[in-house]
């Protein structure tokens, strides 16, 4: 962009009449200004010991700055890739999800900082437009829409600069920015006040929680193996290649499907009767462990007959259990998570195998207080998730409160 050319794009949008504008990034940059991408740094190039810091897609929030990465390169590797260094101020767009189009502002670090090249700088210059009402502008409601309206790419979802570039918005003058800013900020600030409050409350019903599963898992009453108290069964795979394995028969239960916890009904993947005969068959009410990979200890209670893959092993119980119910709740209490993670081999695929896994010592209660911890665990347990319930629809609405608040001031330049 000629020197001449930003002039002219700048006087179009702060015009000394004071009336409102309409523009494009690139119209609001200054003669010494910015809008470039970050930097291409591979990992090559990076230095855990560096003195610059390379800022990352993780650390562009939604309006905030998130400080979260950590990533360095040396002063002569940044000034080698000819780097574009952040000023404090500057105005960041991710050109990367989640979401498409975020912008902040970086706030400045205590080492000369750049960035990565999927993030946009924004520095509008000298007497340039307000970057807070830049950064509230761009991450209102309708930019973001039109932002998605021009991404490109099948996998990994970007907007280009040049896309960027070619969005168009109103502009008021400098004095209505900032007016427009500090109203937002002070709507923003009761805002964040209120999010802070649902934050301590999600805190606290989370340990609430905790507390009560710890209950299950009580050093009072004498311990038992695994194998003492249900039939371990490993899951296993009918072949692949054998399209006929597959159908809609019986559930074929995968760890991702045990996110559902208490309730497992349902299967991405379901097998046909001829792969069921192959399968190894679980009755309804068998308790489900993932033991392996990153989620080793994520639990499920089946309600219906299904199979299960290799990833998981399967608790028939037998009579020293009065309900399978008061086993899950035990196996997804912290103290469970922390025996079934602790005996996982150390390597980096955590593994439990079968007989680890059946050797594993559960304080069995006598059946009538299974029955009442179960009991007593319900019902609290039911209370906490309908508060729980409250607290996210309350984050949901402040959601929409923010870009109820991010829209009406964008009105007030239209």
């Amino acid at each position: 962009m000629s020197q001449s050319s930003s002039k002219k794009r700048s006087r179009r949008v702060d015009d000394k009449s004071g009336e409102v504008r309409s523009a494009t990034i690139p119209d609001l940059i200054q003669e010494d200004g910015v809008f470039v991408d970050g930097d291409w740094v591979e990992s090559k190039d990076q230095d855990p010991q560096g003195g610059v810091r390379l800022i990352q897609l993780a650390d562009i929030g939604d309006g905030v700055y998130r400080n979260r990465s950590a990533r360095f390169l040396t002063s002569a590797k940044a000034k080698q890739l000819r780097c574009t260094f952040l000023k404090p101020g500057d105005l960041l767009i991710a050109r990367m999800p989640d979401p498409l189009g975020r912008a902040c502002i970086f706030p400045g670090d205590e080492k000369p900082s750049v960035t990565v090249v999927d993030v946009c700088i924004v520095r509008t210059g000298t007497g340039g437009t307000n970057h807070r009402w830049l950064m509230h502008r761009i991450n209102a409601a309708d930019l973001r829409s039109q932002i998605a309206g021009l991404q490109s790419g099948s996998t990994r979802k970007r907007i280009s600069r040049s896309n960027l570039a070619r969005i168009r918005f109103v502009v008021p003058t400098l004095d209505e920015q900032q007016r427009i800013v500090a109203d937002i900020d002070k709507q923003f600030t009761r805002l964040e006040a209120g999010l802070a409050s649902l934050k301590r409350s999600r805190v606290r019903l989370e340990r609430f929680r905790n507390n009560l599963l710890n209950t299950a898992f009580d050093d009072r009453w004498p311990e038992l193996e695994i194998r003492e108290i249900g039939e371990t069964v490993t899951g296993s795979t009918p072949p692949t290649k054998d399209a006929e394995n597959y159908g809609d028969a019986l559930p074929f239960i995968k760890p991702t499907d045990l996110n559902v916890g208490y309730h497992v009904e349902e299967a991405r993947g379901r097998l046909s009767l001829k792969g069921a005969r192959v399968a190894r068959v679980l009755p309804r009410r068998t308790v489900l462990v993932t033991c392996i990979g990153a989620t080793i200890g994520k639990t499920g209670l089946a309600r219906v007959p299904c199979a299960t893959n290799q990833q998981i092993n399967a608790i028939i119980p037998n009579d020293h259990l009065a309900t399978p119910e008061w086993l899950y709740w035990t196996l997804t209490s912290p103290r469970g998570q922390e025996m079934i993670k602790s005996n996982a081999s150390a390597t980096t695929l955590p593994i439990i195998n079968k007989r680890r896994f059946e050797s594993l010592k559960v304080p069995v209660p006598p059946l009538n207080r299974q029955r009442e911890i179960v009991a007593d665990l319900e019902s609290k347990l039911t209370a906490i998730e309908n508060c729980a319930l409250i607290v996210n629809k309350s984050f949901a609405r402040a959601e929409r409160l923010r870009q109820s608040i991010l829209a009406r001031a964008v009105s007030r330049s239209l």
